[in-house]
């Protein structure tokens, strides 16, 4: 119990209470902030009166270990994958019958265990233009860039205090890492600014430009670790306050297979509870399925694949679809599991040394070492350091014939990005195509990845059974708007190379397309691509009568699922569109403003 050895009880479904106030499901980047929030001591004295006792429920285990919190090795790309949940997609008929995987965290802390680190927020505007998604003023105030700035800082902590930018009295850190590990990122950023994309000193800042190059801010706390939103808001290796020992029980390795709908006296459809399983069902399982009243509210919080997963399977969602697999309807809500979005994004690799490349300590077992001792004894070294250090933005109508940044008139009206370049220090293709690079040299690439896609997709079941896969399909580049800012950010990179080159920066073409002409790039971003693991929208904020989203939306401004009381929605998949940045410090604001929301209505 809270503080002694385990800060918080884990419980198995059997030993859990009958009736919990609050109950969130889904323990990754969103839910261990509400469980935190939901579960904080109430001053005495106030409305709220006794503290409401919480239940989070996450798929996964807690998978606390050393190497997990090791910031190069528990990225997913250099991790066993135990962390890792991946899911396959369906074929993409765009990219020639392609197969890929969808990628989310298996653990508590969810994708915030697994990623890449970066915390990024985006611009103001992006969050001024969230309000046109809604309807009632009284909605439209919840939202907006003075909202979430305020959410962003109440969670954040970071290495310095900057009035009205960065915070150092929340509990999730970020930094910046005082140098680039890699000569090829320092000659990017030159490269850059001798285009005409200037360096900006802060990423996070609101006043900062839409569009030139930036270092990425990471979460990595004091010790060096990763600082996941299981390591900031639900760490057992750290005792919260005692007077939390007996308002929050965390129940891993359990999955909520339906929610627990009825009627009210006046006819509303209410969420009364959930029905709890075992995450794997089979031979020595012998925990069966339980049911548990909530006398207050359910959040969702399951990312955007589980939580559309959970609301279909109770019978909330498209009634066609929830008919063809024999599910009874108790609320048709078109927009669940559609409008799913994701950065596409599109590699061209280059050959350089071996020394300046990731790959060298896959190279060199020495070099692993000497990174190792480094890391041990000062905290320093390639393996605390993300693969993503740095970020090249833009607007593709900023970009003349050849990928180079020109001033028209044209140009003015774009205050947010469309097109991000990230130099890596390795091979950025998940695609076959990748696996041609040889690896008897070093691998630097440039990912240009599509921030405000048209193309949408869908999530949706196969399955009455909780545990059956799920069929997803983003319909990457099911929208031809979405081939010509790729084109222009290849046509970008390829000016960075040539800049590098010019310096003297040696990079032999690695893989890159045949020709600039579009059939060209065309063939080659239907080749040489991948996954940016930004997944969002599913149960999408906004109007019910949005006819621009397929079915309009899922939550209101307050994230309540239209139709159903008691519930509410609370991750990636409530963004009214994937914003443009990296979605991680942005589903944090979320869960922050949907706690604040909850507690306001008591």
């Amino acid at each position: 119990m809270w503080p002694f050895t385990t800060p918080y009880p884990e419980l198995r479904i059997d030993e859990l209470s009958d009736e919990y106030d609050y109950i969130v499901v889904g323990g990754g980047t969103a839910g261990c902030v509400l469980a935190n929030r939901l579960s904080a001591p109430r001053p005495s004295g106030t409305a709220a009166g006794k503290t409401p006792r919480v239940l989070l429920v996450e798929r996964g285990l807690v998978a606390d270990t050393w190497v997990s919190r090791v910031p190069l090795f528990s990225s997913d790309f250099a991790s066993d994958g135990k962390r890792t949940l991946r899911r396959p997609m369906r074929p993409q008929a765009a990219l020639r019958g392609r197969d890929m995987q969808a990628y989310s965290g298996a653990v508590l802390g969810g994708t915030s265990r697994i990623n890449q680190m970066l915390y990024t927020r985006g611009l103001p505007e992006e969050y001024e233009r969230w309000k046109e998604a809604l309807g009632e003023e009284a909605e439209k105030e919840q939202w907006g860039w003075e909202e979430m700035k305020r959410c962003f800082l109440k969670s954040e902590k970071a290495d310095v205090q900057v009035e009205g930018v960065h915070s150092t009295t929340g509990l999730w850190r970020n930094r910046t890492h005082a140098d680039f590990y890699f000569r090829g990122f320092n000659e990017a950023v030159e490269a850059a600014k001798e285009v005409g994309l200037p360096y900006i000193p802060d990423v996070n800042s609101p006043t900062h430009p839409p569009f030139g190059c930036a270092r990425l801010h990471v979460t990595i706390d004091e010790h060096t670790h990763r600082h996941s939103a299981y390591d900031a808001f639900l760490p057992k290796r750290l005792a919260l306050e005692r007077t939390r020992a007996g308002t929050l029980h965390v129940c891993t390795g359990t999955i909520v297979e339906r929610l627990v709908t009825e009627r009210s006296e006046d006819g509303r459809l209410l969420v009364t509870g959930v029905v709890l399983g075992p995450t794997v069902e089979g031979k020595g399982v012998r925990t069966k399925s339980r049911g548990v009243r909530v006398a207050r509210e359910v959040v969702l919080s399951a990312g955007p694949f589980g939580s559309p997963q959970i609301l279909m399977l109770s019978g909330i969602g498209p009634a066609e679809h929830l008919k063809e697999l024999g599910i009874t309807v108790v609320k048709d809500l078109p927009a669940v599991g559609s409008n799913l979005q994701d950065h596409f994004g599109v590699s061209v690799g280059f050959n350089i040394s071996m020394w300046d490349s990731l790959l060298s300590l896959e190279k060199w077992p020495w070099r692993f070492l000497i990174e190792l001792v480094r890391y041990l004894i000062w905290g320093t070294g390639l393996l605390l350091v993300p693969v993503l250090q740095l970020a090249i933005f833009t607007h593709s109508k900023l970009l003349n014939k050849r990928g180079l940044p020109t001033k028209t008139e044209k140009a003015f009206d774009e205050n947010l990005p469309d097109i991000e370049i990230m130099p890596m220090a390795y091979e950025s293709s998940d695609s076959a195509i990748g696996q041609y690079i040889p690896r008897t040299s070093g691998q630097f690439s440039f990912l240009n990845v599509l921030l405000a896609p048209a193309s949408r997709g869908t999530v949706r079941l196969t399955s009455p059974d909780p545990r059956a896969s799920l069929s997803i399909d983003p319909a990457y580049l099911s929208d031809r708007a979405d081939l010509p800012p790729l084109r222009a950010a290849l046509k970008l990179s390829l000016r960075l190379r040539d800049r590098m080159r010019a310096r003297g920066y040696a990079m032999r073409d690695a893989t890159v397309p045949r020709s600039e002409r579009d059939e060209d790039l065309d063939a080659w971003i239907r080749t040489c691509n991948r996954t940016t693991y930004h997944y969002t929208s599913t149960c999408r904020m906004g109007r019910l009568d949005d006819a621009r989203w397929d079915g309009g939306a899922v939550v209101d401004g307050w994230l309540r699922v239209y139709g159903v009381g008691k519930l509410r929605v609370a991750d990636s998949s409530v963004f009214p569109w994937v914003p443009r940045t990296h979605t991680q410090a942005p589903t944090v604001a979320i869960a922050e403003k949907c706690a604040e929301m909850i507690l306001g209505d008591e």
